[in-house]
């Protein structure tokens, strides 16, 4: 369905959603980049330049409050609705990120994925 975010793939500045499976292994499951707001569109969406997809533009989450270019926010791909997603800005402490966690956990139940992440770690 998409490229799971393995932990080779996870960079500096990515805020990631790690599950704890059965057995006790935790394993990345999402990710989130640290993208540059570069401005609002017309129809509201925002455009973003994050370092491994340059520019891309993304819909609004019920989180995400404007913000001026420069800023940072986080930005994911892959779940439904839209290419690109960005949530809240970025800021200094993890747990305090506004993402759209039980978005990537409804995706996962939905689709039954959750055994797949597991299985493919042992």
């Amino acid at each position: 369905m998409f490229p799971s975010p393995r932990v080779e793939r996870v960079s500096p500045g990515h805020l990631v959603a790690i599950a704890t499976g059965p057995d006790g292994t935790d394993v990345v499951v999402w990710r989130w980049y640290d993208a540059v707001v570069l401005g609002t569109e017309h129809d509201g969406s925002v455009r973003l330049w994050e370092p491994a997809h340059g520019d891309v533009i993304a819909r609004r989450r019920a989180s995400y409050e404007k913000q001026d270019p420069g800023s940072r926010a986080y930005a994911s791909a892959g779940l439904p609705g839209a290419e690109w997603w960005v949530a809240g800005r970025v800021c200094g402490a993890p747990h305090s990120a506004d993402v759209e966690l039980e978005h990537v956990d409804a995706l996962y139940t939905e689709n039954n994925l959750w055994p797949a992440v597991f299985d493919s770690n042992t």
